[in-house]
């Protein structure tokens, strides 16, 4: 298996929703303090489904690319789809991840999770320490 699959590449080179949502109606951050890879989700969410969403990440190429990739998945995803992602799925929208890149899908996973968690339960996180704030 190449280093990077071609969709990795593809969002890694041209990312996608890139940036914070000035008016989120949610927002979900999850680090990495072994790698630290980071990645921030703001979204809008309309009829119990993301209607708009953005990204921020920092650390390796995957976590980028994984983070880019999540937001074109998690558009007009219905919340409760968004609250059962799990790692695998997250490998498979990547084009496959290296073993060593799993832990990428892992944070990915855990993000969107998140997110749908933070906007049941109408929690905002404060973001304001995050990097780029």
């Amino acid at each position: 298996m190449p280093r990077f699959s071609p969709t990795v590449v593809d969002h890694f080179t041209n990312p996608r929703n890139s940036g914070r949502l000035a008016h989120a109606d949610v927002t979900a951050f999850i680090g990495n303090p072994v790698c630290g890879d980071q990645i921030l989700l703001s979204a809008q969410v309309r009829d119990d489904a993301v209607s708009e969403i953005g990204f921020e990440a920092y650390g390796c190429s995957a976590s980028l690319a994984v983070a880019s990739i999540l937001t074109e998945r998690l558009s007009g995803m219905p919340v409760g789809d968004i609250a059962a992602i799990e790692a695998t799925q997250v490998t498979e929208w990547s084009g496959g991840l290296s073993p060593e890149q799993q832990h990428v899908a892992a944070l990915g996973a855990d993000v969107a999770q998140r997110l749908a968690n933070n906007y049941r339960n109408g929690i905002h996180e404060d973001v304001s320490t995050v990097p780029g704030s």
